[in-house]
């Protein structure tokens, strides 16, 4: 009796551990519609862009939500926003406005968002200036 009440406790506890849900990362979803930027687009220069971020939480709770932009192909983004999502809050909305360089080339804004855990989702909009 004592080896089958065993038995049973441990399909139990190793039917628990190994039914553990996986983390889910953030989202990050780009705001379309009037007036919005979501895709990688072609604008003259000096242009005003306007693109907007919504960022829910997965698994861990929101951390930090960030635009970086580099420039002419380059490998190292500049940071450009950086906001600390206060804690306890599930759900983070921005619109960012900002305007191209007065000059011809390419434009490689990154939008990203971290949980605690430090998952990191990001979105990209590559803009061409001519």
């Amino acid at each position: 009796m004592k080896r089958a009440l065993f038995a049973v406790i441990l399909v139990v506890v190793t039917f628990s551990v190994s039914c553990k849900k996986e983390a889910k990362d953030p989202t990050l979803t780009l705001k379309t519609g009037a007036g919005y930027t979501s895709t990688d687009v072609n604008v003259s220069p000096g242009s005003t862009i306007k693109v907007g971020v919504i960022c829910d939480a997965g698994t861990d709770p929101l951390h930090i939500s960030y635009s970086e932009v580099a420039y002419d192909g380059a490998n190292v983004d500049s940071l450009v926003v950086r906001y600390e999502i206060p804690e306890g809050q599930n759900r983070y909305e921005a619109d960012y406005i900002f305007t191209v360089r007065n000059r011809v080339g390419t434009e490689r804004w990154t939008f990203n968002v971290n949980d605690k855990d430090g998952r990191l989702v990001e979105k990209e909009i590559r803009i061409v200036v001519q």
